[in-house]
């Protein structure tokens, strides 16, 4: 039946009836239109709120495998604070809950991976700490900036004694063995064959990170609480800007 002649129809059917029989009639005839309507008009109120009320990012990054969700809220404003920062205006994004395992690779260990590689290619990230072996698994993949050409020389003096190196050779001709390597779903940990504090041992040693001993900031927020690991911290090479990834590192060694 055309369009046309089934709504006469209807208006025939109508004819002569009440208002609340009119009524009834419609929502038993239009019950599902009207709720999938009702449902796209409050989803696209939604989206347009969001659209309204959201704030820029002017900072982004993630602890990795620190468990310290429970202070990031008070983590994310103290350093907000720190870096003038007007959350008013602007969002100060600092992630201390994300944990990924680099042998059980479970589907959370792989949303995650997949969330961060999205954020790495959309250059929302802009700072990086996690534990050395998981830090060393994304400096092979090459996230993570020379700190020689992003440090100040002031800043390179303080922190060359804390410099996490690899070596750009051995990075470069396992990651050509890796191509050639079929991905079984797995993210298989790789032993450096060299300590990372160790650049002499090196054929191509490059400073990609900086061990963060003692923080007192990763302290106070509890992050990595009764951990016997040294974490480390990375510029992410696709960041817009580092600025505040600077103010980030200077608020983490502070004492």
């Amino acid at each position: 039946m055309a369009m046309k002649d089934e709504v006469k129809e209807q208006q025939q059917k109508l004819k002569g009836k009440s208002f609340r029989e009119k009524l009834g009639y419609f929502w038993d005839y239009y019950k599902i239109h009207t709720i999938v309507g009702l449902f796209v008009i409050f989803t696209a109120g939604i989206f347009i709120k969001d659209m309204i009320n959201s704030k820029e990012t002017a900072f982004s990054a993630v602890i990795l495998n620190s468990y310290g969700y429970e202070m990031q809220e008070d983590f994310q404003a103290d350093f907000a604070a720190y870096a003038g920062i007007d959350m008013n205006d602007y969002q100060c994004l600092i992630d201390a809950s994300s944990t990924l395992s680099l042998t059980s690779m479970t589907q959370l260990d792989f949303a995650f991976s997949q969330r961060l590689a999205g954020l790495v290619q959309t250059n929302a990230l802009d700072a990086f700490v996690s534990d050395p072996a998981v830090f060393q698994h994304y400096a092979e993949e090459m996230m993570f900036r020379d700190v020689r050409e992003e440090l100040s020389a002031e800043e390179y003096k303080k922190y060359e004694p804390y410099f996490y190196y690899i070596d750009a050779a051995a990075t470069e001709e396992k990651n050509a063995m890796d191509e050639n390597t079929p991905f079984d779903g797995q993210i298989n940990p790789s032993a450096s064959l060299t300590d990372p504090a160790e650049p002499s041992a090196m054929a191509e040693p490059v400073p990609v990170g900086i061990y963060l001993e003692s923080s007192a900031k990763l302290s106070e927020w509890k992050c990595y609480a009764n951990m016997n690991i040294t974490p480390v911290f990375g510029f992410v090479s696709a960041s817009a800007d580092t600025g505040f990834s600077h103010l980030f590192l200077q608020y983490l060694t502070e004492n």
